[in-house]
């Protein structure tokens, strides 16, 4: 093919992107049904190749030890242009011989002119004739003027009668180009049938397809059967675990990017983010805190304080407030602002204060207090807390007449004291 055919994925949803015409055009349709192998065979006894004059013939045979036993092409195209043949036959053959050379050249234009003016002649031998043909379709092609190249297509499937899956290939791709993706299914599906090993390319044109027409069960049809046909293509496990988030399928979504993740079919660090949101959608918060907590280690996910939190979010879901409040942390030495770094601060005292660590909580507390957390007030009844639950009471009642300066905690504050003291004196502490 002259272009990759490639379907990329990018963020948490599928994203497919193909290079397509800017300006799509009305192709043909192509008949598919070819002639039976009778009427070929005697198509090819009524079409012999006949020979070309003498003049032109010594021309012909100058150019072809030119070219093939001495590789100059220049010169067999020199020899050739002057040949100047007159009758139909001689011309359409030394035109077939020049767009061949032409194309050898990398004279693409000049080539396609040649080798269509032999094909539209119809005057040439079986073989030559559907040389000409083809020929014309992959310039056609490559040069992006995919209507003629379908048409050229056509053309040389219906002369030949032959199935070929090369070239169904390229005129589902050339529709596809046009961006006419309803007429790509059939020629796909024909290049699927015909090819004797598997090929990707035509799964790839009918996945890309479906998702241009907004058809994504169609596309999860053809996804699911191809990686029946070729498992191992690592791409499409990743884009039918995408396709199934798009149908909201998330259970499915799970276990499909599941077994792209096992095999080790990860790469890119949108495909690591898709699962850790699966198993976080699919209320597995372990999984997800932990599946990040990983690959923020490694590398293969960017190191940010949104990711920290996202995992100590999800480790905080699944009750393990230490390991959240170590992300927390991680989270907070990332904050380039102060008043980040001091809600990740508080949210690290939160956790470790849920953990019953209540050294460590009141540490982070305080972080959060001395960074100027733009709402000091909830802080400080967390920071009295973790005092009073480490038994010290002192620090507790300190903290505990900071909050209530502020109005919005001055009414617990004061039952927050009593208690303090009521404790204290409890246990034959003197405040």
């Amino acid at each position: 093919m002259h272009k990759q055919l490639t379907v990329l994925f990018s963020a948490s949803i599928l994203c497919a992107v193909l290079a397509v015409a800017s300006a799509p055009a009305i192709a043909q349709n192509i008949n598919y049904d070819l002639p039976s192998a009778e009427t070929i065979q005697e198509r090819k006894d009524t079409r012999q190749n006949k020979a070309v004059s003498d003049r032109v013939g010594r021309r012909i045979m100058g150019a072809f030890e030119l070219y093939s036993e001495q590789e100059d092409v220049q010169g067999a195209i020199a020899e050739l242009e002057q040949a100047s043949p007159r009758d139909p036959f001689d011309i359409a053959y030394v035109n077939r011989f020049l767009g061949n050379l032409y194309a050898a050249n990398d004279k693409l234009e000049k080539a396609l002119e040649l080798t269509k003016g032999a094909a539209d002649a119809d005057v040439l031998g079986f073989t030559d004739h559907e040389a000409a043909l083809k020929l014309t379709a992959d310039l056609s092609l490559q040069l992006e003027k995919y209507s003629q190249a379908i048409q050229y297509y056509g053309k040389w499937l219906q002369f030949t009668g032959e199935y070929n899956p090369d070239v169904f290939l390229r005129i589902a791709n050339a529709y596809y180009e046009m961006k006419q993706f309803d007429k790509v299914i059939k020629p796909a599906d024909m290049a699927i049938q015909y090819y004797q090993e598997p090929n990707k390319n035509p799964y790839i044109l009918k996945i890309a397809s479906y998702y241009e027409r907004k058809m994504y069960e169609d596309a999860i049809d053809v996804l699911e059967n191809g990686l029946n046909v070729l498992p191992g293509e690592k791409v499409w496990w990743n884009q039918l675990g995408m396709m199934y988030m798009l149908e909201e399928k998330v259970e499915k979504a799970l276990q499909t990017l599941e077994i792209a993740y096992l095999a080790g079919y990860f790469d890119k660090e949108s495909q690591y983010r898709s699962l850790v949101q699966l198993y976080n959608n699919n209320e597995i918060p372990y999984k997800s805190a932990s599946l990040m907590e990983k690959h923020l280690a490694s590398g293969d996910i960017k190191k940010t304080a949104r990711n920290y939190q996202s995992a100590a979010n999800n480790y905080e879901a699944a009750r393990e407030y230490d390991l959240a409040a170590e992300m927390y942390g991680k989270a907070a030495e990332l904050e380039e602002d102060r008043e980040g770094k001091a809600s990740q601060y508080r949210r690290q005292g939160t956790a470790y204060l849920r953990a019953e660590n209540y050294s460590r909580a009141s540490q982070a507390y305080l972080k959060a207090i001395e960074l100027g957390y733009d709402d000091p007030g909830p802080v400080y009844m967390s920071l009295a807390e973790s005092y009073f639950y480490a038994n010290n009471f002192s620090q507790a009642l300190t903290y505990i007449q900071e909050a209530q300066k502020y109005e919005e905690q001055r009414r617990n504050a004061r039952s927050w004291e009593q208690y303090i003291r009521q404790k204290a004196k409890n246990r034959g502490v003197s405040l």
